[in-house]
């Protein structure tokens, strides 16, 4: 069976408690920009009460449970025949999808074969791909649908479809994004078929976007009425069979997702599936041309600039996937490789030389992807934020405030991340590529933080221009770059809905 990777961007904070930090003398933003934000970090995450995705729910029966409707006369269907066998696979995949970033809509590997596999090797299949699906892996929807109403009910945010503020700051990533690639040498090719996807490219913000709690409630009792209404089918002796109760799980899912599709009718169902999953946890993503980023789950709503921040430099991290690594195939390869290599060297450096020692074996270039866009995502941040501030000071406050809004709140610097080098290392490597960086801190030749023009990283294969990166003459005071991002979200009449 062919398999395709999908990209499922793991974000970057790991939600915990705050835990007290040492006292520690003052800290050299040269040496070490992100212990330099981070040691003063006075976040908290928003302090919220939800199932776990991990938990194992009874199936809720119905307050409208009606018994004339489930119940089923006697009649019962053959669990292989309960329900269509594509449809448990296609949950099976995308539950897979979450755990793994594999992705295939060959469920049964015939999709290109003119022989297609009989029901009876079907359903052989089936059997075998449910022995290695766990019990979390099959509850993750229901518990989600669970965790979706439990979060909306703490929080205050005005119901809406599309939450203007955020839409409108997706937009503004989106066009610079593709300033950046229409400015750049990119060869015609590559640029039209770059921004294509970036044009055609969606954003889903996690309750802050169709956000009616109906809805979900609405979902949920589908949810379950199917599930009922399927366990009904089912003769005593298929009930006894060890994977009838994840073919029922998976089974009632459709009814489930089709409810929010009416209510949610933007997405594909399957980018559908992953945000509903996703929006309790602090997961940020791009799955089949749309993005997910969470804003709740991550961040201290009381400090709002860097929760600002933090979306806005996540959506941008996700923004910059159309170029590494969807857009390799249209981009000139030896550009491609060689900035890949270049971030791989950094990002060995920053971490071969950083105070705490990393696990063995925690560089991999075949993630460098993810630093050579973190690098981009730095750069176009802290352009956008160059023409909103009238001098050096107002840019460094923009920087850490964009590092502040990422900051750990664990007690392990350095831990691994799914599919990514570790945060502290990937911002690090970062802040150092941003052109600015050394001349802002008085950063000397010696130090870590310290990178020469020609160690900076060419992701478009063009030559670094330090004045594209520095304030302009003609720059009205605003207070500075989030300054003035939050005034704009007050004249979108954005809350973020603290109780």
């Amino acid at each position: 069976m062919d398999f395709c990777r999908v990209l499922i961007i793991v974000s970057c904070v790991l939600v915990a408690k705050s835990v007290q930090k040492p006292t520690e003398p003052a800290l050299n933003p040269c040496n070490d920009f992100y212990d330099y934000v981070c040691a003063k970090d006075t976040r908290s995450i928003t302090n919220l009460s939800f199932t776990s995705m991990d938990q194992e729910l009874e199936i809720k029966i119905p307050d409208e449970y009606n018994a004339t409707d489930i119940v089923s006369n006697g009649t019962t269907v053959p669990l292989d025949k309960l329900v269509k066998l594509t449809k448990v696979m296609k949950w099976c995949t995308e539950i897979e999808v979450l755990f793994t970033g594999i992705f295939t809509m060959d469920y049964f590997g015939d999709l290109f074969s003119n022989k297609k596999m009989v029901h009876s090797a079907r359903y052989t299949a089936v059997t075998t791909r449910l022995r290695d699906i766990n019990s979390t892996m099959v509850n993750i929807y229901y518990n989600a649908l669970h965790a979706n109403i439990e979060i909306l009910e703490q929080m205050k945010i005005p119901i809406t479809q599309r939450n203007e503020f955020f839409h409108w700051m997706f937009d503004t990533v989106k066009n610079n994004t593709l300033l950046e690639i229409e400015n750049s040498g990119l060869p015609q090719k590559a640029k039209k078929s770059l921004r294509k996807g970036i044009v055609a490219s969606k954003s889903f913000f996690a309750f802050y976007d169709s956000n009616n709690i109906t809805a979900f409630r609405e979902a949920k009792l589908a949810y379950e009425t199917e599930y009922y209404r399927l366990q009904s089918l089912l003769s005593l002796e298929d009930l006894m069979n060890p994977i009838a109760e994840k073919i029922l799980r998976l089974g009632a899912i459709d009814a489930s997702i089709a409810v929010l599709a009416k209510h949610i009718p933007f997405y594909d169902i399957r980018f559908l599936f992953q945000a509903i999953v996703a929006n309790p946890t602090n997961d940020a993503f791009q799955y089949l041309n749309s993005n997910h980023i969470t804003v709740i789950t991550r961040n201290d709503l009381r400090q709002p600039e860097k929760a600002m921040a933090d979306t806005l430099f996540v959506t941008s991290h996700e923004m910059m996937h159309h170029l590494y690594p969807y857009g390799l195939s249209v981009e000139t390869r030896s550009i491609t490789e060689e900035a890949w290599a270049c971030a791989s060297k950094e990002v060995k450096m920053m971490g071969n030389t950083d105070r705490v020692k990393l696990d063995f074996g925690w560089f991999q270039r075949d993630i460098a992807h993810e630093d050579v866009v973190n690098i981009i995502a730095m750069r176009l941040v802290m352009k956008m934020a160059a023409n909103k501030s009238i001098n050096h000071k107002q840019l460094k406050e923009a920087l850490e405030t964009i590092v502040g809004g990422l900051c750990k709140q664990s007690d392990r610097k350095n831990k691994p991340i799914p599919h990514h080098h570790p945060l502290e290392i990937s911002l690090n490597t970062a802040v150092r590529q941003y052109p600015l960086f050394s001349s802002l801190y008085g950063c000397r030749a010696d130090e870590r933080m310290f990178a020469k023009p020609e160690e900076f990283c060419k992701p478009l294969g063009d030559n670094i221009t330090v004045a594209e990166y520095e304030v302009k003459s003609n720059v009205k005071d605003v207070g500075g770059f989030f300054k003035d991002l939050l005034n704009t979200s007050k004249s979108l009449n954005f809350t973020y809905g603290l109780l």
